[in-house]
């Protein structure tokens, strides 16, 4: 009678675990977030890729999404041919799964388009279907990687307000500082509710990186009554270059490099602030709640 209970017991607690295993699964979000830069050409697609492939090579399930318009480049920098993107899924020709490539160490990429633009005119069927399709990421993920266009465009600046999760890149230059500034200031006065990031690229070494990010974050505080949290600094090694001339991300081909080291502390740190500023089980993140702000259905 005795093992019977017992089975009976954990039987009932093999349940119970179950049931609880699947109800965590069913309020996992995927985590959003939103590369941006003031200017062109401060080296925000390839920060973009090596983050997210250093998030990967720490077990993080990635989809890195270039929804850069005029310079859609993620796949040329790894040397991909995606038939497919965006555009195809909206026009029903193609579905979700189709549009997906696979990157090196199990990234995965949504490769850029015309469909970015398409998503406001869309009628109210085709809606429902592209959020019932791309509501099938949330949870799959543990982040979505989104690189946009640079400057403050009307795309960019829709997607900066459908994020909750933003990191602006810019360089030690005064322009690219100045451009940087006046976009998280846009941004600032249009919404409260984001959680600000900052990646200094292409410092001439550590302590200049610590100077400008610190400078940076000074001049929002005072200036914005404005928090900006400080993920890391990049120091500019020739050896970056050489990795888009390969087509492949510098991370996977100079590991020991201080560019490299620099990015897996930048991708340790956004981990961690992972656990302090985003619950897992909240309503307000998530790949489909991003893409509802993005159309205007939230």
């Amino acid at each position: 009678m005795n093992n019977q209970a017992d089975k009976l017991r954990q039987m009932a607690l093999d349940v119970k675990n179950q049931i609880e295993k699947e109800m965590a699964q069913e309020f996992k979000h995927t985590r959003v977030i939103v590369i941006a830069s003031g200017k062109g050409g401060v080296g925000k697609s390839t920060l973009a890729l090596n983050i997210s492939l250093s998030l990967c090579n720490r077990g993080k399930k990635v989809i890195l999404m270039d929804a850069d318009l005029g310079l859609a480049n993620i796949d040329i920098m790894l040397g991909l041919l995606p038939k497919y993107n965006l555009h195809h899924m909206i026009q029903g020709k193609k579905n979700l799964k189709d549009i997906i490539i696979s990157g090196p160490g199990g990234l995965s990429i949504i490769a850029g388009g015309s469909g970015i633009t398409e998503l406001a005119n869309l009628g109210d069927n085709s809606l429902k279907k592209l959020l019932v399709e791309l509501g099938k990421l949330d949870g799959e993920y543990d982040y979505m990687m989104i690189d946009t266009g640079a400057g403050i465009s009307k795309n960019v600046i829709s997607f900066l307000l459908s994020a909750n999760d933003i990191i602006f890149v810019t360089t030690p230059e005064p322009t690219s500082m100045t451009d940087a500034y006046g976009m998280v200031k846009t941004i600032a006065r249009k919404s409260t509710d984001k959680t600000f990031y900052l990646i200094v690229n292409r410092v001439v070494d550590n302590i200049e990186g610590i100077l400008v990010a610190e400078k940076f974050k000074l001049v929002c505080e005072k200036f914005l009554n404005l928090h900006i949290n400080i993920l890391g600094y990049v120091v500019n090694e020739p050896l970056i270059g050489e990795g888009i001339k390969r087509q492949s991300a510098f991370i996977d081909i100079f590991p020991r490099s201080q560019a490299a080291k620099n990015i897996n502390n930048i991708a340790s740190n956004l981990i961690s602030s992972n656990d302090k500023s985003f619950p897992r089980d909240s309503s307000g993140g998530g790949i489909k709640r991003f893409f509802k702000k993005i159309i205007g259905m939230a």
